[in-house]
């Protein structure tokens, strides 16, 4: 199995095919030297209706050069992109069908249907490297010569010339965008210009796939509509993490999905409720699907890692003790996970998945706004939404800082934790259009919020502790471990529960400093 990577990179189009980059101007760059050409030959597959690329995402398996083999590619932004690789000859790659941990990764974006060749392509490619003055490559430039056949409209065809740049390693590094840039300004002087198209297959079908409807910039129903648009983005990206079962794959699908709920509940003023609340709706469904499955992820690694903790200042034999615990609480909790996990990834190919899916894609197709209100200042119309979301909360918090000990207080802590979350998203979603306001709001809100997070985590570690020392106790086990552990959990809730007052100060004052 190939690894992932995030390819950073620039396609050109529009000048000769002569054109050679010099390595004058080039930060970095001390020499442009040849590499051997290649002549690659790909097959594209997608739906019928394209899903795929409509998605910003291309499958391909493609024979000849460096790193012949199955290639899926997902956009991340105008410049990036992550790409995962199946290598030739690699379990599962030989044949033409796609391979099984590429076909899983993009359920979500063909909803289910079939995986077809829908384009074949055949490019001459001629490569250049710019180096370093130790002679590594800090980019690759590639003069593409590309033929594209349709495959299902027979006679269906084009070709042209392009101009690619991808930088080598992570393209993290400071001066990854000078680079680009000047490259992109030397370029320019031999009549190249940035390609309108983000991939070749999007150039191929630019009038197969019908772009979104945006709001205009600068209005309410702009902010609204974008981060609509990005966390449908991260959910689906996440689909495809939590089908393969990466570490966080479930943690980062539920905050998308909360997210998304969030802005349909916080900027709800500006949207046809009639539609985007039926969407919020199934959002919350969504959470309780994946809810179990963290849970259990949560509690065995917090258990484990508490044990661990305390066994390092115990004496010899609390700390055996302390690590029997650590080994079973674990073991539980991870065969617990499991079980959660097979439901809910079952849950994911089910239609009713697939609608909300749909839904989503809908609403940035196609936004949902009400006219009038959408069209308004997304300054203005932001701090609004943060006056009340501060307001909220405050309503929760007063309470649960007045709540006594016990479960009433738990309680109103965990309601007061919820509605700080939802703040703190509000605030995220706010941050194009206020900026470090709304940014330092999120920052303070988002420390309150992970303090009364870690208070209910104690809660649930101490309910799980307490069924965990039950059933030790009835095997005729020794118990001991277990109540140190449920001390521990209760001084840590204890503790925060002393820094909340102060960290509700802070989030508050942001807020309020935000909204106005």
């Amino acid at each position: 199995m190939g690894g992932t990577k995030v390819e950073r990179e620039r396609k050109f189009e529009g000048g000769g095919a002569e054109t050679r980059l010099s390595a004058r101007g080039l930060p970095g760059v001390v020499d442009v030297v040849a590499a051997p050409d290649e002549d690659l030959d790909a097959v594209y597959y997608d739906t019928p209706d394209l899903r795929l690329l409509a998605r910003d995402a291309t499958l391909r398996k493609r024979c000849g050069g460096h790193d012949a083999g199955w290639h899926l590619k997902r956009r991340i932004d105008a410049d990036r992109r992550e790409e995962l690789q199946v290598p030739e000859g690699a379990p599962g790659a030989a044949e033409d069908a796609v391979p099984d941990a590429l076909r899983r990764r993009v359920t979500a974006l063909a909803r289910g249907v079939p995986l077809v060749p829908v384009l074949r392509m055949r490019t001459r490619r001629e490569r250049e490297q710019l180096v370093d003055a130790h002679g590594a490559p800090l980019a690759e430039v590639a003069h593409d010569h590309v033929a594209a056949e349709v495959l299902e409209s027979p006679g269906r065809a084009e070709a042209w010339s392009e101009l690619e740049v991808e930088l080598t390693g992570d393209g993290e590094g400071a001066g990854a965008d000078g680079l680009l840039d000047a490259v992109e300004k030397q370029l320019g002087r031999h009549g190249w210009h940035r390609s309108d198209h983000a991939s070749k297959t999007a150039r191929v079908f630019e009038n197969d796939v019908e772009a979104p409807r945006r709001p205009r910039a600068g209005t309410i129903g702009h902010v609204v509509y974008a981060r609509i648009a990005e966390q449908t983005r991260e959910l689906l990206a996440a689909d495809a993490a939590v089908r393969v079962d990466s570490d966080d794959g479930v943690h980062d699908m539920r905050v998308a999905a909360r997210r998304l709920r969030s802005v349909l509940r916080s900027y709800r003023r500006y949207l046809k409720r009639s539609t985007t609340d039926p969407i919020a709706d199934e959002l919350r469904w969504l959470g309780r699907v994946l809810g179990d499955a963290r849970d259990h992820q949560v509690l065995a690694e917090r258990l484990r890692d508490r044990a661990g903790l305390l066994a390092e200042h115990a004496d010899a034999a609390t700390a055996a003790e302390l690590a029997v615990v650590a080994t079973t609480a674990y073991g539980t909790e991870t065969e617990a996970y499991r079980a959660a996990y097979v439901d809910a990834v079952d849950e994911l190919e089910r239609e009713r998945y697939f609608r909300l899916l749909d839904a989503l894609e809908a609403v940035i197709a196609e936004p949902p706004l009400r006219p009038k209100r959408a069209r308004k200042d997304a300054d203005d119309e932001v701090r609004r939404v943060l006056g009340r979301e501060q307001k909220r909360v405050g309503k929760r918090m007063e309470p649960a800082l007045a709540a006594p000990g016990g479960a009433e207080g738990d309680q109103a802590l965990h309601s007061a934790r919820k509605a700080a979350k939802r703040a703190r998203y509000a605030a995220e979603a706010g941050v194009p259009a206020l900026g470090g306001r709304a940014e330092r709001a999120a920052t303070r809100v988002k420390r309150m919020q992970r303090l009364l997070g870690e208070h209910q985590d104690a809660v649930v570690s101490r309910s799980a502790l307490r069924r965990l020392a039950a059933d030790a106790h009835a095997a005729r086990a020794n118990t001991f471990a277990y109540g140190v552990l449920y001390a521990a959990e209760q001084r840590t809730a204890e503790d925060v529960e002393a820094q909340v007052p102060e960290a509700w100060r802070r989030a508050r004052k942001a807020l309020r400093k935000a909204a106005s």
